[in-house]
């Protein structure tokens, strides 16, 4: 099962997520699951480089990705990161919801 933590501050902003695990839908190389995580996971990190201009915010290995955006933003690019990150969180709850066996978001307070 994947697990994907949401990490948002007081105020609702997501501020880190973590994605760990593999799916188990299938085997490795043909997981729509993992794949579809993965798709929007990288998607977001490769946004987030792309037009905020960030660098080094995240890890990943295999099964596994971490992405923090606890630094100082402007307030332009602060409200651009967090569009993305909710973008993110939504589809990642989208794949849990269409595979509820397989993925779970859990939010969290940070």
């Amino acid at each position: 099962m994947i697990k994907i933590n949401i990490g948002k501050d007081v105020a609702g902003t997501i501020r880190t997520f973590v994605v760990k695990g593999h799916a188990g839908f299938a085997e490795e190389g043909s997981d729509i699951v993992c794949s579809a995580i993965s798709a929007i996971a990288y998607t977001a990190v490769g946004a987030i480089e792309e037009l905020i201009g960030l660098k080094g915010f995240f890890k990943q290995k295999d099964g596994f990705m971490s992405c923090k955006l606890d630094m100082e933003l402007s307030p332009e690019k602060r409200h651009d990161a967090n569009v993305i990150m909710a973008t993110a969180e939504i589809g990642f709850k989208q794949i849990e919801f269409a595979y509820p066996d397989y993925v779970k978001v859990l939010d969290e307070e940070v």
